[in-house]
C-alpha cells in the first residue's frame, strides 16, 4: 500500500525530490523536542538511506493539496525473537503544527498499519517522551501500551568505536 487519500490531504511513500521537505521537518521535530543541537544529518545523508541503501529505513509523507508535505513517518524493519516474526518500528511520525488536532497523525499511523499487516508483522513500536502527554494519550487511544518498564539503551558513535576497540 503506497497511497491513501481523504479531505484534500494523500499520504503517500516519501520519494527523492521528497527529501528536502522532510529534511526540514525533522528540524522542526528536533526543535520541538528540544534536540536541535543532535539534529546534525544532511538531507544528502537521509536521500542515500531511504533510497540508495538496500535494508534502510523507509518513508512516507502526508501532502496537503494546497500547502505541499506536511507530515512524515520514517519506519524500519524489526524482528522480534519472541514472537519469531518481523515487526516495524517507527522512528519518527511528525505533523506540522498547523495541521496538528485534524487527525493527520492517526491517519499515518494507520497506513502504517496498513503496511505491517501486509507484511504480516508481528508488532509495530516506537518511542514517545515521556513529556508528549499529548502524544501519548493519541497512542493509548489508538491501542497503544507505553510501557513504563523498559528504557532506551542507546551507543553514540564514539562509544560504538569505543566497544569495538576502533
Amino acid at each position: 500500500m503506497t497511497t491513501t487519500t481523504g479531505s484534500e490531504i494523500t499520504i503517500r511513500d516519501a520519494q527523492r525530490a521528497d527529501v528536502p521537505q522532510i529534511h526540514a521537518m525533522l528540524g522542526e521535530l528536533a526543535e520541538f523536542e528540544k534536540l536541535s543541537e543532535q539534529f546534525v544529518g544532511t538531507a544528502q545523508q537521509m536521500e542515500t538511506e531511504l533510497f540508495d541503501r538496500d535494508g534502510g529505513p523507509s518513508a512516507f509523507i502526508a501532502v496537503d493539496a494546497e500547502c505541499g508535505p506536511i507530515a512524515y513517518a520514517i519506519y524500519f524493519e524489526n524482528f522480534s525473537t519472541f514472537l519469531c516474526r518481523r515487526g516495524l518500528y517507527l522512528e519518527d511520525i511528525y505533523v506540522r503544527p498547523a495541521f496538528r488536532k485534524r487527525g493527520i497523525g492517526k491517519r499515518m499511523l494507520q497506513h502504517l498499519a496498513s503496511i505491517a499487516v501486509e507484511r504480516q508483522c508481528g508488532r509495530m513500536e516506537w518511542c514517545v517522551l515521556d513529556w508528549n502527554q499529548n502524544a501519548i494519550d493519541v497512542y493509548e487511544a489508538i491501542g497503544g501500551d507505553v510501557l513504563p518498564d523498559w528504557r532506551i539503551v542507546r551507543l553514540d558513535q564514539d562509544a560504538i568505536a569505543k566497544l569495538a576497540g576502533k
